[in-house]
């Protein structure tokens, strides 16, 4: 099994060599237009329904931020199904906010971490992260800082898968990057990129278990559920953020 350095240190999240390396890699495949035809076909079709019930948790909310868009595919839902009065799309790759900026009118896109989001405290509805949380560098850095920047009830949801917990779940997890991906990657031209995307595999193990995900965000949320889908997916939903913890 991976070994993750940061969890031994008690700073569970991706190393700054893999991280880069993980953002390099979703910038190619969504370049080349692969990343969300994989992912879909990975799910076996059930990512548009995943995103539709996640984004519908942020319901009431005008303010709401997008923690780490990729090329805009979670912006597109959340804008689509809430319709926010202030839409605002954030990614560490500039080549990302360059996609989601130009095939999105109507929202703001900056570029920044989840550990550090450039915007005022107590300033948003929601947080939601689809698919990316597990790709930060620090996760409880990253859930301190979406509990600072929202407002006293504001809400944060992430989808995202978790890490396996039984003998299946690992089967299934392994089959899906390593082999599922591989063969739809190349059919769906992301060429020979596509035999790098065990990589986002690795990333599974670095992120937290069912268990250990609703223990962190406690320390920071007054309410939280964290329900498990297919695929080895779960939807996290938080609300009250605790101020006096951050």
């Amino acid at each position: 099994m991976l070994k993750n350095d940061n969890k031994v240190n008690g700073n569970q999240g991706l190393e700054e060599k893999f991280w880069k390396n993980i953002v390099s890699e979703i910038e190619t495949y969504s370049e080349k237009g692969c990343y969300e035809k994989v992912n879909t076909l990975m799910s076996f079709f059930v990512l548009k329904r995943l995103r539709i019930i996640a984004s519908a948790l942020a319901k009431g909310s005008n303010i709401i931020i997008d923690v780490g868009n990729g090329p805009g595919t979670s912006t597109k839902y959340i804008k689509g199904i809430l319709n926010p009065s202030h839409l605002i799309a954030m990614d560490p790759s500039f080549a990302m906010n360059k996609i989601t900026k130009d095939n999105i009118k109507n929202i703001s896109v900056i570029n920044g971490m989840a550990e550090n989001i450039p915007v005022k405290s107590s300033s948003i509805d929601a947080v939601i992260a689809m698919f990316s949380f597990r790709d930060v560098r620090n996760y409880d850095l990253a859930l301190r800082e979406f509990s600072r920047v929202l407002k006293e009830n504001g809400k944060l949801i992430i989808l995202d898968l978790y890490k396996p917990e039984t003998v299946m779940e690992k089967i299934i997890s392994f089959f899906q990057f390593n082999i599922l991906a591989v063969v739809f990657g190349i059919v769906m031209g992301c060429g020979r990129d596509a035999l790098l995307y065990p990589d986002l595999h690795k990333t599974i193990y670095y992120m937290y278990n069912s268990k250990e995900i609703l223990k962190s965000v406690n320390k920071y949320f007054k309410k939280v559920s964290f329900k498990k889908k297919p695929i080895i997916v779960g939807i996290l939903w938080a609300s009250d953020p605790r101020k006096d913890k951050i």
